[in-house]
């Protein structure tokens, strides 16, 4: 069987596989770990498609307000599958002085979330590691949280560094029809949705800047996990998840 990276549902947009990349070891698994935009279109079919490709755990990295305003199926509408709700970014938003001056405002936002949530990424990475199944996790756009997500279980895989940064910019390719439908949805609430903000970007310099903080201020991905509370039998439960070639045939 051959996969795709990009996984076309009716009501998604970034559907995402993390299978396939390149390692020292082989290419990591296909339909293991899923990374996603905001599930809250999905229809009872795309649900089941995701059920029938084996994923039984999904994790929403938003906010209380984001699920309340667009909640996600899973949460209440398939049993079957365990639904977490662990808002990576929380409390962030007050800590940080929203200069337009800033050369990247997001790249701000990602170096104070390692440093203001790292027992929130232990939980997760740790949900991952103890599921059964395959995993998604999503966030709004499937670009700043979720890309920090991917962008931590691949450098454990032994992805390089730009394996990792060409995962994050692969959100460019799908976002402006993203960016267009929350843009709709944001109007017809009687909101704002500023299409020209640099919180929409996904420039690869910014990821790239992440990953070269990541490893001079925390001591990289390993390093950083075990700090805040992952166990080495946990992390190699996630190399595992992603390290299984068999059966891998390449993406098309």
């Amino acid at each position: 069987m051959r996969f795709t990276r990009h996984i076309p549902l009716n009501g998604s947009y970034n559907i995402r596989d993390l299978g396939g990349y390149p390692t020292a070891t082989g290419p990591t698994a296909w339909r293991r770990i899923l990374r996603a935009d905001s599930l809250h279109r999905l229809d009872d079919q795309a649900m089941q498609a995701l059920h029938e490709m084996g994923c039984d755990t999904v994790i929403d990295l938003r906010r209380a307000e984001e699920t309340t305003a667009q909640p996600n199926p899973f949460a209440t509408a398939m049993p079957q599958v365990q639904y977490h709700n662990i808002s990576l970014f929380e409390g962030l938003d007050p800590l940080i002085t929203v200069d337009t001056d800033s050369a990247d405002l997001l790249l701000d936002i990602y170096r104070l979330a390692l440093t203001e949530r790292g027992a929130e990424f232990a939980t997760i990475l740790r949900i991952i590691a103890q599921a059964e199944g395959a995993v998604l996790f999503q966030c709004t756009a499937g670009k700043d949280r979720t890309g920090m997500i991917a962008a931590l279980l691949l450098l454990l895989a032994g992805a390089t560094r730009d394996t990792v940064i060409a995962d994050y910019a692969l959100t460019g390719d799908y976002a402006p029809a993203m960016f267009a439908a929350l843009h709709a949805e944001v109007q017809a609430a009687g909101e704002t949705f500023d299409l020209s903000s640099p919180l929409l970007l996904c420039n690869p310099a910014t990821m790239e800047a992440l990953l070269h903080d990541l490893h001079d201020q925390h001591g990289g991905a390993e390093a950083y996990l075990l700090r805040h509370g992952l166990t080495e039998t946990e992390l190699a439960a996630l190399r595992a998840r992603l390290s299984d070639i068999a059966e891998q045939k390449g993406a098309a």
